[in-house]
């Protein structure tokens, strides 16, 4: 696979990046159908009904075999938060700054979800209606 791949580059060439060897490794060891159904998935993953981590560990593992999809750290971030709740992506959008990484975006993102649900504990009444532990007379 490499070994075939480095005979037929030119005398000199720098080494394959970790990127090019993923890439070719993913083209000779995942089948390609296989491939295309994970880049369809990545292509269509919403944020919708699961928590951050487990929206970005998704998206993570998803964007491994639709590496082409996400060729730069720009484009990847672009797209993870694209797929936020909008109220997450809204908020994500305003605080990003030129340059920043995914993992910093990530972490954008996990911190207001943490706020927001803090804001929703607090809203929620407590103590009332809800189950007491003693039982019922009727």
């Amino acid at each position: 696979m490499v070994g075939g791949y480095e005979r037929h580059r030119p005398v000199g060439a720098a080494p394959l990046t970790w990127h090019e060897f993923f890439v070719l490794f993913l083209e000779k060891f995942v089948p390609q159908t296989h491939r295309k159904e994970l880049r369809k998935q990545f292509e269509q993953l919403r944020q919708d009904g699961i928590f951050m981590t487990q929206y970005e560990m998704r998206f993570s593992e998803l964007a491994r075999h639709a590496v082409w999809l996400v060729p730069t750290e720009k484009e990847r971030i672009r797209r993870f938060v694209d797929a936020l709740y909008y109220q997450y992506h809204f908020v994500v959008t305003q605080e990003s700054v030129s340059g920043t990484t995914f993992d910093e975006e990530f972490d954008i993102a996990r911190r207001l979800e943490m706020v927001h649900s803090q804001e929703r504990e607090a809203k929620r009444p407590h103590g009332s209606g809800g189950f007491s532990g003693v039982p019922s007379r009727g």
